[in-house]
């Protein structure tokens, strides 16, 4: 019997769990804009996605600053939506950094 109710909750919770799993692995995005506020455990940066302006906070480590990032900086931070919609910042550019490529 337990053999039986096991067989049939295992498709079900494949299916349940197949969304949550592709939002979590979602791949990265930019967002350029002026450094508003930083911590060691988040900044914040204001700028304009989609035609509206808007200040979007990031979770950051020390992986994620390659320099030390001021307020008032334009910087264009790459980053990935993780599980719960949790942003986190894989990578922190100035716009001064010559690795930085701008297309023109």
């Amino acid at each position: 019997m337990r053999i039986a109710i096991l067989a049939a909750a295992l498709p079900l919770s494949m299916v349940l769990s197949g969304p949550l799993a592709a939002s979590a692995a979602s791949d990265h995005r930019t967002f350029d804009g002026t450094v508003v506020h930083v911590s060691k455990i988040n900044i914040k940066v204001h700028g304009v996605e989609g035609g509206q302006s808007k200040d979007i906070s990031f979770l950051i480590d020390k992986q994620s600053l390659l320099h030390t990032v001021k307020p008032g900086e334009y910087v264009r931070v790459i980053y990935d939506q993780r599980f719960l919609g949790t942003r986190h910042a894989d990578s922190v550019e100035p716009y001064a950094n010559p690795r930085m490529k701008i297309k023109s």
